[in-house]
């Protein structure tokens, strides 16, 4: 029961993060905006799903160090293209002339470069 519990709780607050994301992406005012609201759920909301489900395997087939090492290797591969991708699809949306919310601070990739020390 405890653990029923337990995957409960991760896989549903998992769920929430990505719900929560989907609704912020549709009230998002630019592209920018849009790709920014990922990060939750694919920083937060997918490695919880992945620890609700390696606590059910856990519970149903006993601990395996495979299955711990699966899981850990998808969660940094979460976080990892989390950031990455969000990096080069924000530069290519920017890059591309799609508009920005005048609001949108700070806006490093419209100034120019500065060089020297």
């Amino acid at each position: 029961m405890v653990v029923t519990v337990i995957v409960g709780l991760l896989c549903l607050t998992g769920a929430l993060f990505v719900l929560v994301s989907a609704v912020a992406m549709l009230k998002a005012r630019d592209g920018l905006s849009r790709i920014n609201v990922l990060s939750a759920a694919t920083g937060l909301g997918m490695p919880l799903i992945v620890a609700g489900a390696l606590v059910q395997d856990i519970a149903t087939n006993g601990f395996d160090w495979v299955d711990l090492v699966k899981a850990l290797i998808a969660v940094l591969g979460f976080v990892i293209m989390s950031s990455v991708a969000s990096n080069n699809l924000g530069r290519a949306a920017y890059r591309s002339g799609a508009a920005i919310d005048p609001a949108t601070r700070p806006n490093e990739l419209a100034e120019e470069p500065r060089t020297g020390a």
